[in-house]
């Protein structure tokens, strides 16, 4: 009798090895298959690096007032603008993100007035941009974001007249800046942007830029398109 459940347990095992042998195999396949399986959502979290560009209309208004005459000109130029950018961004709950950035650009935009002795010319300069912005995902490929910044711009002017006299300076101002956008990621890492921004920047006495008894303020419309990385 013992001989005989000895021989049909042995029997019981050497059947169910295979089985047990099976499933374990399955097992660490799948495991394997869980931990190798790529992300299904775009990365919008994290360091990137952009490049931009798009169109500039710069808006100046100019005031000259000497203590008898007073005359106001109002100018806008529409121009092209480009730059890079560097920026970090991370998570707030599932959908919504928060970031830093900082960004240099340049533009073409130039403006000229004269009258019947001279000729005076405003150009931008560079632009230093430091901001931070929120973001809202829709749905696993694009991104909505707000956006506020300090912004650092320069202006170059020339003045010449009859006379033969020549000025040449620039001025740096301080301004801030407000936009909004939309990134679409094109692979889990790299995105397109489209965005709009309104810049203002501080009234100020021009006399560096060669403009005595005047002040000038500027402000920026952009709409730009970019590439960027995510890291």
């Amino acid at each position: 009798m013992k001989t005989i459940l000895l021989a049909t347990s042995a029997l019981l095992v050497a059947a169910a090895a295979p089985a047990i042998a099976q499933d374990a195999n399955t097992a660490d396949t799948s495991t394997t298959s869980t931990m190798a399986a790529p992300s299904d959502g775009a990365t919008f979290t994290g360091p990137r690096a952009e490049i931009f560009g798009g169109w500039d209309r710069v808006g100046t208004r100019t005031r000259f007032d000497d203590g008898t005459t007073r005359v106001t000109d109002h100018r806008h130029k529409t121009a092209w603008t480009g730059g890079g950018l560097l920026g970090y961004d991370m998570p707030i709950g599932d959908k919504m993100t928060v970031g830093a950035f900082g960004s240099y650009a340049i533009s073409t935009a130039k403006t000229c007035g004269s009258d019947a002795t001279s000729i005076t010319c405003l150009k931008a300069g560079r632009e230093i941009e430091g901001g931070a912005r929120v973001g809202y995902k829709l749905g696993g490929k694009a991104l909505v974001y707000a956006k506020g910044a300090y912004v650092n711009g320069q202006i170059r002017g020339t003045a010449a007249d009859d006379a033969g006299d020549y000025i040449r300076g620039h001025a740096n101002r301080d301004g801030w800046r407000a936009g909004a956008g939309v990134e679409y990621a094109v692979t889990n890492h790299a995105y397109v942007k489209a965005e709009y921004d309104y810049t203002r920047f501080k009234s100020f006495d021009a006399d560096e830029l060669g403009l005595t008894d005047t002040s000038l303020r500027y402000d920026r419309n952009q709409v730009l398109a970019g590439f960027g990385v995510h890291f």
